[in-house]
């Protein structure tokens, strides 16, 4: 009798250990899931953001439901992270529900028509990515001195459309395409810095005076 007690114990034990390892197992997951997630938005444009911000949310939400149901069963480490990938959501949620930008359809369509030569950004085929940046970055070159703050809001949705289809496609992006691609990246949001640098000169300047 002893013998059989002994051995229903220690077969509860082993079940309770293991549903305990079972569930911090589907917790790391979670959190291996958000953390990829978190990865991929922050790698898209702001404008982006502001235009997915519904399904931003969401999707959140979806993300974080069974890591707030388990936060204890995460390492300390885990919930170190986590706590880290909530602030830097709560920061988005201000940022995004606080400056929601106000596009006209029909302004926001002649943008599109005149960055990337068409309204169909979702659209644009894998071998015509390279193209599209190109012409975005060369109607930017040109005409950003003439451009207005609500101007630059409009080619930075434009462009945050056109990051969005690449990211769909990317995988059938030639390593060529993909250098030169990230290189006008790195060339509008220069070229935006500078504007906005020397907006904030110009104010400094003339609160001054």
């Amino acid at each position: 009798m002893k013998n059989v007690m002994k051995w229903m114990l220690t077969l509860l034990f082993a079940t309770a250990t293991l549903g305990a390892a079972q569930a911090q197992s589907k917790v790391e997951q979670d959190l291996d899931e958000l953390r990829a997630w978190m990865q991929r938005r922050s790698g898209q444009a702001d404008s982006t953001l502001r235009k997915e911000w519904p399904s931003v949310k969401q999707e959140f939400k979806s993300l974080t439901s069974g890591l707030n149901r388990n936060t204890q069963s995460l390492s300390e480490e885990s919930r170190a992270e986590y706590n880290d990938i909530k602030q830097r959501y709560e920061s988005w949620e201000e940022r995004n529900e606080s400056t929601a930008v106000d596009l006209e359809g029909k302004e926001l369509e002649r943008w599109e028509r005149e960055l990337t030569g068409t309204t169909n950004i979702n659209r644009i085929k894998p071998a015509k990515m390279r193209d599209a940046y190109a012409r975005l970055l060369e109607k930017t070159r040109g005409q950003r001195r003439n451009w207005s703050l609500r101007d630059w809001e409009y080619a930075d949705f434009v462009l945050g459309e056109l990051n969005s289809r690449k990211a769909e496609v990317l995988h059938q992006l030639s390593n060529g395409d993909k250098i030169k691609i990230a290189a006008l990246q790195v060339e509008f949001a220069s070229l935006k810095r500078s504007r906005e640098a020397k907006d904030a000169y110009e104010h400094m300047i003339e609160s001054k005076r």
